[in-house]
């Protein structure tokens, strides 16, 4: 798709746009992948002068277009001088009022990657602009499902619910997107169809992860797919803090990633998919440094809040705390699907097995089709199809004569029909199953007092709505995205002494202690916040927050599994014509 034009017809004439909805438990997202040199191991950063690094980034492209995956841009980026120590006007536009959105629809507590990214319209973006956007970042959130630990490499046997393809799982996160973003596939479906180039796979710092792995399985990713990093050695350099920078050094391949998405959606301009789409994915690393990571403790602690917990032992650098991310959580992502594939489903208002025009295969088939495909047993895939065949037939009769052909169809195919829906309710369900026994197995070393730098991700992960400091990392990244938002506005329409956001975006991946950007914004919410202080000094409210959202993906599979019982009873424990009848239309 690369070189390709996004002509955006006129505003009126587009669908209502719908609000962003939350992406499960995780925030984080997309990918753009395009064929390049084989990625290099993880750079050694020194990180000796945070400016020098990014100065000499612009100069010599550290990273493959291959490994970001990011389209190459048709046209040389702008180089920039070394002189980048200026210091931050944060006066120079007001602060943005908090947007308010829980679950897509939003309210006054929660805030989201979609969320926060609205307010690139008070920048001057268009409505679709900013929905082509949150698409990269809607995506990259979702290559954290390619984890390999759990995709199956094409030379392996079907295992499900062990294991799932690459094209199965990006297949799955295809209905999920024409469901949240109907209003882009109807201007065209082809340039936002999730592809295994679109999505990818996981990687850690396209998502600002600490890289460092605690149970390294399998032994060489590489195997399942060729697009996983290699795992890294405990004594990689990549995982030390830099003395002088006072950060982690994985940390600057993330800034790299970021930096060459902007470049591109720079290059690209407005009406190119994929320059937004990369614009999207560059966007959703810059939110993450404030949710994932202790920048926003470390803020509070500077203004003399010491009593906040810094998800970190001291370690031998200049500012003794350093700036650190948490380890992978891909088992939350996973969770997080109980809902929207519940929804697709089990949805009430639909009938699954009545055909609205032959040959449509609907959301539920479709996912339906995915898992069985994914099954060992061939034979259960076969009886679904031959179901759909069944169900075409039927297309062009009067619904009653319908509910009759299908009551004659479940004496028949219709018993593998259901031993095959079944089958997939219940894999699916210990699937997800997994993941909410993975979301309960947290670390039980505190980062805190036993020494160490390497936080998991749920002890630093701020993107839920019950984290007391929530808020504040919102508030930040809302701050950071309309700045970046504005300087790529100023370099599509050639502004005058417009700064290049890839630029500006680098200078907020800095430790704190450095930067004084934030120090108002903090200290006004800080004022204003005495008890969320309080809480955040709290590890056992923090432990709290944690086994709330455990609890919450508890009940979302539990619902799921009884949806799935309910389902399979509505249809295949009826007693007569009528009865079926009955089920089927609720009279």
């Amino acid at each position: 798709m690369a070189g390709r034009q996004f002509r955006l017809p006129p505003t009126s004439h587009l669908p209502p746009l719908r609000a962003p909805l939350r992406l499960g438990n995780l925030l984080r997202l997309l990918a753009c992948h395009l064929i390049g040199d084989k990625p290099p191991r993880p750079r050694n950063y020194p990180l000796t002068s945070h400016t020098t690094a990014l100065t000499e980034r612009y100069g010599q492209r550290l990273f493959t277009y291959k490994e970001s995956r990011m389209n190459r841009p048709d046209g040389t980026s702008e180089r920039f001088a070394a002189d980048t120590d200026q210091a931050m006007n944060t006066n120079a536009e007001p602060l943005p009022t908090p947007l308010r959105f829980e679950a897509g629809k939003g309210d006054e507590h929660t805030h989201t990657h979609g969320a926060i990214e609205a307010v690139l319209e008070s920048a001057g973006f268009r409505h679709e602009e900013i929905r082509a956007i949150y698409f990269g970042n809607w995506l990259r959130d979702y290559s954290q499902l390619l984890d390999p630990k759990i995709v199956r490499a094409k030379t392996m046997p079907k295992s499900f619910p062990d294991l799932l393809s690459r094209q199965a799982l990006t297949r799955i996160v295809d209905v999920l997107a024409v469901k949240e973003f109907t209003d882009l596939m109807q201007i065209d479906r082809s340039r936002f169809v999730v592809t295994p180039e679109r999505l990818g796979v996981y990687r850690p710092g396209e998502h600002i992860d600490n890289p460092r792995t605690i149970n390294p399985e399998p032994a060489n990713p590489k195997e399942r797919d060729a697009d996983f990093d290699d795992w890294l050695q405990p004594d990689d350099p990549a995982l030390q803090v830099d003395h002088d920078t006072s950060m982690k050094r994985y940390i600057q391949r993330s800034v790299d990633i970021m930096v060459a998405g902007l470049e591109s959606a720079v290059n690209a301009g407005p009406q190119s998919t994929d320059g937004l789409r990369d614009m999207g994915a560059a966007l959703h690393i810059l939110e993450d440094l404030f949710a994932h990571s202790n920048f926003v403790e470390l803020s509070l602690i500077k203004l003399g809040h010491n009593s906040v917990l810094p998800w970190t032992s001291e370690a031998a650098c200049k500012h003794k705390l350093p700036l650190v991310t948490g380890t992978f959580g891909g088992s939350d992502i996973i969770a997080s699907l109980a809902e929207p594939l519940g929804r697709i489903l089990f949805s009430p208002k639909d009938k699954p097995f009545e055909a609205f025009r032959a040959g449509e295969r609907y959301e539920r088939d479709q996912i339906i089709q995915i898992i069985l495909g994914e099954h060992p047993e061939p034979g259960l895939l076969a009886g679904y199809e031959a179901f759909l065949e069944a169900r075409d037939q039927w297309a062009s009769q009067p619904f009653s004569e319908q509910v009759e052909r299908f009551y004659a169809f479940i004496g028949t195919p219709g018993r593998l029909l259901g031993n095959a829906f079944g089958i997939a309710m219940q894999s699916l369900a210990v699937w997800l199953g997994n993941s909410v026994d993975d979301l309960q197995t947290l670390l039980n070393e505190d980062p805190n007092t036993s020494g160490s730098t390497d936080p998991s991700h749920s002890q630093l992960a701020k993107d839920h709505a019950q984290h007391p400091l929530h808020v504040l990392a919102a508030t930040l990244a809302r701050k950071a995205v309309l700045q970046v938002g504005q300087a790529v506005l100023g370099q599509w329409h050639g502004k005058e002494g417009a700064e290049h956001p890839a630029r500006v975006a680098a200078r907020f991946f800095t430790h704190p202690m450095d930067c004084d950007w934030q120090d108002a914004v903090v200290r006004e919410w800080a004022e204003a916040n005495p008890a969320q202080i309080e809480r955040a000094a709290l590890k056992s409210e923090l432990d709290q927050t944690r086994t709330q959202l455990q609890r919450h993906a508890k009940k979302d599979l539990q619902r799921f599994s009884q949806d799935s019982s309910n389902f399979l009873n509505v249809f295949f424990e009826s007693t007569s014509l009528a009865d079926l009848w009955a089920r089927m239309t609720g009279k």
